[in-house]
């Protein structure tokens, strides 16, 4: 049975970039306020009793901060580098279906026409794989039914002259590259930031709310300090979750290269 957190990174993948800000960036304000007016009472009594311990607590929660500043820039480094990484695979397998193409017009008819309309539907089912309509879709497991049937013609043709067995060869290698490439977005679906390390965030978010709640000063000013430092806190959670899931929820890939070529370049019969 999945944890807890897997289910929560499930759900935000449903939801947009400004409900996923609302909710971390609100979240957080919220949770911080109402901790620090329910629980001033009891810290004046336990912690400050005698006297005021605010030096203590500011000193421990530097300490806190940095490492868990640290953290949080790791994470937010390596989701948008593996959002990158995505972004950039896109665009290189917009272009390895533009190079595939211009290889196919060098097969000869019926062949060629089989091809291309195997590669625009190959297009489309892309776009359907990666950008679902309904964002909760689970990820395809098998192999491209289109990418078979291209391999099978591709092995079915036996070159007759030198020309075509070089456009045969290169044909190979552009299928072979797109199947590395749907293999690979469709593992950055699936490999984001680990229930574990989200677990630590949400611990490391707890322990920031319990810190703020544990300094003595007037009321206003502690509401103010707190939300203000939440909001901060929240904004950076929001980021590392709007990126860590390239193709659904948040901020994700745009579809236009993929979209662009199928609609342009890729023409059937020509």
């Amino acid at each position: 049975m999945r944890g807890g957190e897997e289910m929560i990174l499930d759900i935000l993948k449903g939801v947009s970039v400004v409900q996923m800000a609302l909710i971390f960036c609100g979240g957080f304000v919220v949770a911080t306020a109402a901790a620090i007016i329910l629980s001033r009472p009891y810290a004046r009594r336990w912690i400050h009793g005698q006297r005021n311990a605010n030096d203590m607590i500011g000193f421990s929660l530097q300490s806190f901060a940095a490492l868990y500043g640290i953290l949080l820039a790791l994470l937010a480094v390596e989701a948008y580098q593996d959002f990158a990484a995505a972004r950039d695979t896109v665009s290189k397998k917009a272009l390895t279906m533009a190079t595939l193409y211009h290889d196919i017009a060098g097969f000869p008819q019926p062949l060629r026409t089989a091809l291309q309309q195997n590669l625009h539907d190959y297009a489309t089912e892309a776009i359907q794989t990666h950008w679902p309509a309904d964002p909760f879709a689970k990820a395809p497991d098998g192999p491209s039914p289109r990418l078979r049937a291209m391999l099978r013609r591709l092995l079915d043709f036996q070159p007759s002259t030198k020309s075509e067995e070089l456009v045969h060869g290169e044909a190979f290698r552009q299928v072979n590259l797109l199947i590395e490439q749907r293999r690979y977005l469709l593992s950055s679906e699936e490999n984001g930031i680990p229930a574990a390390l989200w677990s630590v965030m949400a611990l490391g978010a707890f322990l920031y709310m319990l810190f703020m709640c544990l300094f003595d000063m007037e009321r206003h000013v502690h509401l103010l300090l707190g939300c203000l430092t939440a909001l901060f806190l929240g904004a950076a959670v929001f980021l590392i979750a709007a990126l860590d899931n390239p193709f659904r929820g948040g901020v994700t890939v745009d579809s236009a290269p993929i979209r662009a070529m199928r609609d342009n370049i890729l023409k059937v019969g020509e």
